[in-house]
């Protein structure tokens, strides 16, 4: 949600926000939940996330397991992505045969890229490591 740096608007959000965990059971936690601010000063953040009792995030960050910011994602802010998927295809692709590999690439690996892509459009370098991952994976063998 984008509003302006207003003590008093945020305390009229909160007031909305309990009357909502009031009246459906769906509480706000905001002790885990992170303020993020664009061009406001840091004191100004200090004394609004006290507001809503909450702590103040920096940007980029990551939500859904997707890297968030002001500006296109960078190599360095995907390589979260390059490493979660590299993992799951070496954990377990030695112990499965080549079916099992194919499988596991098009139900588990394929549908993280996808998205992913679904979201930030993904830099060129980035495409061609997940596919030398998985092409690897396929091709590998069982040794």
């Amino acid at each position: 949600m984008l509003m302006q740096a207003d003590a008093n608007q945020l305390a009229h959000l909160k007031v909305i926000l309990d009357d909502f965990a009031t009246s459906t059971g769906l509480k706000v936690n905001f002790s885990k939940s992170s303020m993020y601010s664009i061009n406001v000063p840091k004191a100004i953040m200090v004394s609004l996330a006290a507001v809503l009792s909450c702590q103040i995030g920096t940007m980029p960050f990551t939500y859904l397991g997707l890297p968030m910011g002001t500006t296109k994602p960078r190599m360095s802010d995907l390589t979260l992505l390059m490493d979660k998927i590299e993992r799951r295809l070496s954990a377990c692709s030695s112990l499965l045969s080549y079916t099992g590999r194919l499988q596991m690439i098009n139900s588990v690996i394929t549908p993280i890229t996808t998205y992913t892509m679904c979201t930030i459009k993904l830099l060129a370098g980035v495409i061609e490591n997940i596919d030398r991952a998985r092409k690897q994976c396929l091709w590998r063998g069982n040794n």
